[in-house]
This record gives structure tokens, sequence and C-alpha cells, in this order.
């Protein structure tokens, strides 16, 4: 219990940005927010801003459906609260999957939008997991200090995605995964709040990557817990 308060109470104090920032991330269409200078910045991985990623996704993914002819989905913060306590509990718990092994309370995609308020959970989930830096996967590199990697040792160091980039290459993981593509394309959906959190992969000269979790509610809109 006091783990899930305090993955709460972390989710919460990411979210506490300026007043009105979150909502301007909120303020694109569709047809602009490729231009939005926000996204286009690169990531400062000492200091990465998970709302604007989270809204980045929000918007590659309704882009997607409209192209698609598909309703455009509304954003939910309390679903984007859900997803990023999971991509917080996975790298806590070095997990990747969709049931929280250490949690009955967080359990499963349902559990977790209880805990964040709301009724009437009705979830489909994507979760994915990809690099920061602007690194093919599998091509050979030449490491030095932690974190930093090049493809040749006379090269400047591989540079952080853009926010923009970033979302890109999770959406595009998604949508060359079957499952993963008929959730984001299901005309069930009708909300989606994405989550994002960021480590170092010891395993790998201390990378930087990422977690995504994108949740979708499904049939309604969501309603407040009583």
């Amino acid at each position: 219990m006091i783990y899930q308060f305090l993955c709460y109470i972390l989710v919460i104090l990411s979210f506490a940005w300026p007043a009105g920032k979150q909502e301007s991330y909120y303020d694109c269409t569709l047809e602009n927010f490729r231009n939005a200078e926000p996204f286009l910045e690169s990531i400062d991985l000492l200091n990465p801003d998970y709302p604007r990623l989270n809204a980045v996704i929000f918007y590659l993914t309704n882009e997607v459906r409209k192209k698609k002819k598909l309703n455009i989905l509304q954003y939910e913060k309390r679903l984007e609260e859900s997803a990023s306590i999971h991509c917080n509990s996975m790298i806590e718990y070095s997990f990747f999957d969709h049931i929280n092994p250490k949690s009955k309370e967080l359990r499963s995609p349902n559990d977790r939008a209880k805990f964040a308020g709301i009724a009437n959970p009705y979830l489909a989930e994507n979760i994915i997991e990809t690099f920061v830096l602007q690194y093919s996967a599998g091509k050979p590199v030449f490491t030095g200090e932690k974190g930093i990697f090049r493809y040749h040792q006379e090269d400047d160091a591989i540079k952080p995605h853009t926010y923009l980039s970033l979302g890109e290459a999770l959406l595009e993981g998604w949508m060359n995964s079957s499952q993963h593509k008929e959730n984001i394309l299901s005309q069930q959906a009708v909300q989606l709040g994405c989550g994002t959190a960021f480590y170092l992969n010891e395993n790998f000269n201390d990378m930087p990557t990422v977690i995504a979790t994108q949740n979708f509610q499904l049939f309604e809109s969501a309603r407040s817990n009583p």
C-alpha cells in the first residue's frame, strides 16, 4: 500500500508544471502539431518533459486514426496518470508486461485506471520500449563514457531524439505489431492517455531508454469515482 501511494505521488509530481503548461500541449490541432516548436526541441536527458512527450504520442495516435477515417480520441488526464504509473512500476520492479506482479491494486490496466479515479474502466493498453537517442537498433557503435555512443570513433556523439521524432519511433513500433495496431485503430476507443518514463540501460552502457504506455478507454467516456 505504501508503494502504491508513493507511486501515485510520483506521478502527481510529474504533472506539477506551471499553470497552463499542460493545457498548452493540447492546444494544437492535428493539422499544426507537427510545427509546434516545443515538440521539435531535442530532449534534455537530464530534465525530460514527460507531459510534452505524452502529448506528442497522443497527437500522433490521432493522426493515424484520422488517416483511417476513424473517430478522434479525446484526451483523458486520468488515463495519462494510469499509464504513467505503469511505466514507473515497470522500471521500478524490472518487468515488462501488462500485468503488474508486485501489486494487487495496480495489477491490471483496469485496476490502474480505478486507482487513478476512473469508475468505469474499459481499457485496452499498449506498451513499448525504445532508445531515447537517435540510434538504429543493432547498428555497431563505439562506446566511451557511460551513456555516450558514436557510430565511428571520430564522430560526434549520437544525439537525443526530438520529442516529435521519439514519438514517431514509438508509434512506428506499435504500428508494426498487429495487436498494438489493432488497439490504436479500435473503433470502440473513445479516449486516450499516454505515459512515459526514462531509465538508463545498464546492460548497454547506460543507453537512455524510454518505456511508453497507451491507455485507451473503450465504449464510453470515463466517469469519476463517487
